[in-house]
């Protein structure tokens, strides 16, 4: 798949240098950190003002739609050290949170993880309070 196929991402400046910095810190063993940072490269980066709430960033709330299973599921997208499963707080450095980074609500996404590729619909955006 080709960056023209895929949907513009937005990331808020203040984002888009948190991750660029943790990434610098780990090494790219996985494909899934491989694919964040290709998406880092493409994405729009934008000051965090102008960034809409149902774009999905760090501390946004996310409730999604596996497209196979019909599963509806919510997480908060946070930075690795607040990541809590029981919380339902996803880092953005696992497969699934490295793939809602800049997505927006209503758009689709196809992402390795490693239990196979997941198809998922964003059906809400919103910023975590």
């Amino acid at each position: 798949m080709t960056n023209e196929t895929l949907p513009t991402i937005h990331l808020s400046l203040a984002d888009y240098q948190y991750i660029t910095r943790l990434l610098a810190g780990v090494p790219a063993k996985s494909e899934s950190l491989q694919r964040l940072r290709r998406e880092l490269d493409r994405a729009v980066v934008l000051e965090p003002a102008l960034i809409p709430p149902t774009i999905v960033g760090l501390d946004s709330r996310v409730r999604l739609q596996d497209l196979d299973t019909q599963e509806i599921e919510e997480y908060t997208l946070v930075a690795p050290n607040k990541a809590d499963a029981d919380q339902q707080r996803i880092s953005l450095l696992a497969p699934i949170g490295a793939a809602l980074l800049g997505y927006r609500e209503g758009d689709e996404i196809k992402w390795p993880t490693p239990g196979g590729v997941r198809r998922l619909r964003l059906l809400q955006v919103s910023r975590a309070s």
